[in-house]
């Protein structure tokens, strides 16, 4: 086969070479490190790491170290096992139970190969979570903007220069951009603003705002989108931003929605108390 060499390396005179296979691995190592493989006891492969461009690094582990990983990596299965049953719709915390999971599959001492493996599991756990949630805010929208079209036919019969509400679209953009689409169609001369939670029904949690102010109001009272919002998300502590006629903006804690609507309707109120 030629002459084999390690440059680098220090071997002793003559050197002992393994071969593993026709082909697999041909090592200078200086000889195996135990006469039976049954004094492994267990073997298990833990890390495969980039050593240099091509070059691959496998490290294993035998006897207790062995069963060790091998024990935890059961266990993780288990877990996953347990978790992969859930189903989405009875189970709310889906999401954070998969999360909790990866964070203890990348922690943990086991199988490399089981952990991939593992953690292509865990992955479709979570989207399979978010894609109940998506399917689930997309139904609650239509209903929403149903309930909303009803709602702006009311206060544009009544003649209401701006309306502040909370619409429950949770974070989702592109549905604040059909509410604000809904609010230019059947009152395009009134001034609107939208709160959103998160999560509903949760104590402290992140809230979206966003509002519309039509050309005309602008002009008339000096109200403008930007400000509007900057100024209901201030008491919270969010913060916000866009154009004159249209703008948006989040807060990370709100304890009380009720306070953005009544910060946002003061401040429009006081702004329109100047129209002619």
């Amino acid at each position: 086969d030629g002459v084999r060499a390690v440059f680098g390396e220090v071997y002793p005179d003559p050197v002992r070479v393994v071969k593993i296979g026709k082909d697999t691995s041909i090592e200078f190592c200086g000889g195996t490190h135990m006469t039976n493989t049954g004094e492994a006891e267990q073997f298990c492969l833990v890390e495969e790491t980039a050593v240099a461009k091509g070059i691959r690094r496998i490290t294993a582990v035998t006897r207790s170290a062995a069963r060790r990983a091998i024990d935890e990596g059961t266990k993780l299965q288990d877990s996953v096992d347990t978790t992969d049953a859930l189903k989405p719709e009875s189970t709310p915390e889906l999401g954070d139970l998969a999360a909790t999971l990866r964070k203890e599959l990348d922690e943990g001492y086991i199988s490399a190969p089981l952990k991939a493996q593992l953690r292509s599991r865990i992955e479709a756990i979570q989207k399979k979570s978010v894609d109940y949630k998506k399917a689930q805010l997309a139904g609650r929208v239509d209903r929403i903007l149903n309930d909303l079209k009803q709602t702006i036919q009311d206060a544009a019969d009544a003649q209401k220069d701006v309306l502040v509400m909370k619409v429950g679209i949770g974070a989702d953009a592109k549905a604040s951009q059909k509410v604000m689409n809904t609010v230019k169609s059947i009152a395009p001369d009134m001034a609107f603003m939208g709160i959103s939670e998160e999560e509903e029904g949760q104590d402290v949690g992140k809230v979206m705002a966003f509002a519309l102010v039509p050309d005309s109001m602008i002009e008339k009272s000096g109200l403008v989108a930007d400000a509007w919002i900057r100024q209901a998300l201030e008491r919270v502590g969010g913060r916000g931003g866009g154009k004159p006629n249209n703008a948006q903006g989040q807060a990370k804690e709100c304890q009380n929605v009720d306070n953005i609507v009544e910060d946002a309707t003061a401040f429009a109120n006081e702004a329109i108390s100047t129209m002619a």
